[in-house]
């Protein structure tokens, strides 16, 4: 492999040689994953007073809250799609692990293989014989949707096609896109190919949010290479709060979207698959996005350390266990004046000691008119062991006064 000489050796490269070693020998069972059982469909949401939810002409379209990891708006999210040229999304998301992790640089000298220069559909114009780097790769990735640059970041990364198709299932699953199936790095039509609106909105939250440097490149609304200027096919990009993310278009002339937004204290993703036009995508996005910031607020609920509940059993030494939430807890609320979220705790059941430290004891449930908006695992703030027959004796006796 291109890096193994020049960096160590981690789990994350051990896990890449294994997959480029099974590609290689044409192992089936690791270009694809087995099936995986369904997921339930996305529950029916409170619609904020006064204000609809946007008619989509699209196929598909899902908006999410990125903080809150909430769905806002759903249209058939879990029909399958072919997501086109919003594949590269999870093309930047393994990639940008790569980097993370030290495989490569952004100023690394990358490959460009024959069937990268010959790749049809969007390209940056790559060539085996130019010197190109990581980042123009990303660039062309992300601001021209560049097929060929997709291919010789797959090459670069993983060896082979195969492997980075690999790479690109396995994080699928760990994110839980359950309903995706990836069969190549640039989205061009092939069969198998696979996803969803709800999926592909999770994984257009989880790059930005795991690795919000692209949105430094997804944003920008030109960029050149080899003195050619290429520019943004994301019809938001440039306006004011949008960060942009992907573009694709289907064999059937439909346009797929997936649109970043920020507002302080907020980020939403907007996703829509299936629109008869570049404009209408761009419109159908623009109003999901509208009403994500205006007819939904953000509600701060907990902070880091804070306790949601106590927890009672004279089997316990000691007797009492608090519960706290580990991190800070937001939810996005219909916005109404006045009417405010409630959070109930809710044990797992047959909690057992010993219990540790920062283990998961239950969830903190946030309300709004008695519908569950959000769900949180909150943990144990001090430990508890089995307590003594003495200690059990005492606190039967202090329970009995």
């Amino acid at each position: 492999m291109k890096f193994a000489s020049r960096h160590a050796i981690t789990p994350c490269r051990l896990r890449i040689a294994a997959v480029a070693l099974l590609a290689a020998m044409g192992s089936a069972a690791a270009a694809v994953p087995p099936a995986l059982p369904p997921l339930p469909s996305a529950p029916s949401l409170p619609l904020p007073p006064r204000m609809l939810a946007p008619q989509i002409d699209a196929q598909a379209a899902v908006l999410l809250d990125v903080s809150s990891a909430q769905t806002l708006l759903a249209q058939s999210p879990d029909t399958p799609v072919n997501p086109s040229g919003l594949v590269k999304l999870m093309t930047a998301f393994v990639l940008s692990q790569a980097e993370q992790q030290g495989l490569l640089h952004a100023d690394s000298k990358a490959r460009v293989p024959v069937s990268a220069w010959r790749v049809a559909g969007s390209r940056m114009f790559i060539q085996p014989e130019l010197p190109v780097t990581v980042a123009q790769l990303e660039d062309g990735l992300l601001i021209d949707g560049g097929n060929d640059a997709a291919i010789a970041i797959a090459k670069d990364v993983a060896g082979t096609n195969a492997g980075f198709v690999d790479l690109m299932n396995h994080d699928a699953a760990a994110l839980g896109l359950r309903r995706t199936r990836f069969v190549n790095p640039d989205g061009l039509p092939q069969a198998g190919q696979v996803s969803t609106a709800m999926d592909l909105a999770r994984l257009s939250s989880a790059l930005v949010r795991d690795f919000p440097a692209v949105l430094g490149i997804a944003g920008r609304v030109t960029y050149t290479y080899d003195h050619i200027r290429q520019f943004n096919y994301n019809p938001l990009v440039g306006q004011r709060d949008i960060d942009g993310l992907g573009v694709g278009l289907t064999n059937h002339n439909r346009w797929n979207l997936a649109i970043s937004a920020h507002k302080p204290g907020r980020m939403l993703v907007a996703v829509v698959v299936g629109a008869p036009s570049r404009a209408a995508a761009g419109s159908d996005a623009s109003a999901m996005l509208t009403y994500g910031w205006n007819g939904w607020q953000q509600e701060s609920v907990g902070k880091p350390g804070q306790t949601v509940g106590l927890l009672k059993n004279v089997d316990w030494s000691p007797e009492v266990l608090h519960v706290d939430t580990p991190r800070a807890v937001s939810v996005a609320v219909p916005a109404q004046r006045g009417v405010h979220v409630h959070t109930r705790f809710v044990a797992l059941p047959g909690l057992k000691a010993p219990i540790a430290v920062g283990q998961r004891v239950g969830t903190l449930d946030i309300l709004w008119h008695k519908q569950t908006l959000r769900s949180v695992s909150v943990v144990a703030a001090n430990a508890v062991q089995p307590a003594n027959w003495f200690m059990r004796m005492l606190h039967k006796g202090e329970a009995a006064i």
